[in-house]
């Protein structure tokens, strides 16, 4: 590998995202800004699922917090609190909004915040070692999020979860 190979290789990834999208990911073939977030959402969680069996731990816990993310950010598009290009541009700034709306409690929104920080981050950053007791526990709760809030919304009969 060299350097000129790595910039040619940085120049292909720059023209995959410019040119038109084809073969799409399966469920995210849609025009709406909310739905697109919520088959997000439900794709992380399989995926989730998926690596859990293989025991990627790492991403797993990953994939759960921006699973739970993308299904907040559904309901914040769905409820109009805000456009695609206007989306929260941190994880607090999306639990805080999360809060604002109404989509979970002031205190679930603190405690989904100091989640992120003081675990995600340490888990993926810093000395935090996955486990799969501490995956289990955040898809759990990746799940639990994403069913409550879908079961709250009058598209929820677009969740693909039991398709994947």
């Amino acid at each position: 590998m060299s350097s000129t190979e790595i910039e040619r290789l940085v120049e292909a990834a720059h023209a995959a995202f410019d040119r038109r999208p084809t073969e799409v990911e399966t469920g995210l073939d849609v025009d709406s800004g909310s739905l697109l977030q919520l088959r997000k959402g439900c794709r992380l969680l399989d995926g989730a699922e998926t690596l859990r069996e293989d025991g990627y731990y790492t991403i797993v816990i990953e994939a759960s917090f921006v699973a739970i993310e993308r299904t907040i950010e559904f309901r914040l598009l769905e409820r109009g609190r805000t456009q695609p290009s206007d989306l929260p541009g941190t994880h607090p700034g999306v639990y805080r909004e999360a809060a604002s709306a109404g989509i979970v409690s002031e205190e679930t929104a603190n405690d989904l915040a100091d989640l992120w920080r003081d675990h995600r981050a340490k888990t993926y950053y810093r000395d935090g070692l996955a486990t799969a007791d501490r995956a289990d526990a955040m898809l759990a709760l990746a799940h639990e999020l994403h069913a409550f809030v879908v079961g709250r919304s009058r598209h929820g009969h677009e969740c693909r979860c039991d398709e994947f």
